[in-house]
């Protein structure tokens, strides 16, 4: 069976789509964020055999210059056929193309078929998360101290916690590396805040799917205020679900989001990285 592979183009939302829909059923997100994704640097692969898209992947150059793998879907039909990886030998490609320090995906902590993929391309296990929600919430009424940071003042805040949070802040289960490109691009962004008054910093936002879910990456200190905060600013941009996933190894925050009623997701998730 021969796989022929080409980068995605606007004509080919169609048949994206449709791929996506085939082999992830209702979780389907492309059509949102095409326009996002077409705005980033990396392209959507996408694989076809006999002129049919059977199978499409998304590569990313995040902030560090690193390789983010997303959105790979393979057509039910054509699973275990060489899609898949075909659709990663086309990653690397691109990850020397854009001359990229690394790359990493992640994947469900018990989708077997997914870790063995990439395992066979070299990425191997970094880190294990866990994702909490806390939905229909009420916002505090009380005004709040927390503003914007200058991206110096962001490489401060957040470089020091890096080990606490394993290496990684996550937004849209997006895995971004801590290192001082990555705060400076979230800085930037607008997506770290600091109360100086109570010496609590928060970094949330989203990367995409802004009206789904506010996205908690990093608290420091007055986790309360950090929490009253992010239910205000979700709030504010009509936003009702706030979202963090935190490294297994986190027992205080874990405890915290608990004991706020967040719930927690059905399955851990994983990331998986080579360095080259």
């Amino acid at each position: 069976m021969e796989i022929i592979m080409k980068y995605a183009t606007n004509e080919d939302l169609g048949q994206c789509t449709a791929v996506e829909k085939a082999a992830m059923n209702d979780y389907c997100y492309l059509k949102d964020v095409w326009d996002y994704f077409n705005s980033t640097a990396g392209e959507l692969n996408c694989a076809f055999v006999d002129g049919k898209m059977v199978g499409i992947g998304k590569f990313t150059v995040l902030y560090d210059g690193s390789g983010w793998l997303e959105t790979l879907r393979v057509d039910p039909e054509y699973q275990g056929k060489g899609v898949g990886k075909a659709i990663y030998k086309s990653y690397i490609e691109q990850a020397k193309k854009y001359g990229c320090p690394s790359m990493a995906m992640y994947t469900g902590a018990s989708n077997i078929i997914s870790a063995g993929l990439a395992e066979k391309y070299g990425l191997h296990k970094a880190c294990q998360f866990r994702g909490y929600n806390l939905a229909n919430f009420k916002a505090p009424k009380e005004d709040h101290n927390f503003s914007h940071v200058s991206s110096d003042r962001a490489v401060e805040l957040i470089l020091p916690l890096s080990d606490e949070y394993h290496g990684y802040l996550v937004f849209n289960r997006t895995f971004f590396r801590i290192s001082e490109s990555t705060a400076r691009g979230l800085a930037s962004e607008g997506k770290v805040f600091e109360d100086k008054e109570s010496g609590s910093f928060i970094v949330c936002g989203s990367r995409f799917q802004h009206n789904l879910s506010l996205h908690i990456a990093m608290m420091h200190g007055d986790y309360e205020k950090c929490l009253d905060f992010a239910k205000q600013y979700a709030k504010a941009k009509g936003v009702n679900k706030i979202t963090c996933t935190i490294p297994l190894e986190n027992p205080t925050l874990e405890g915290f989001l608990i004991e706020n009623k967040f719930e927690k997701e059905p399955s851990d998730t994983i990331t998986k990285e080579v360095v080259f």
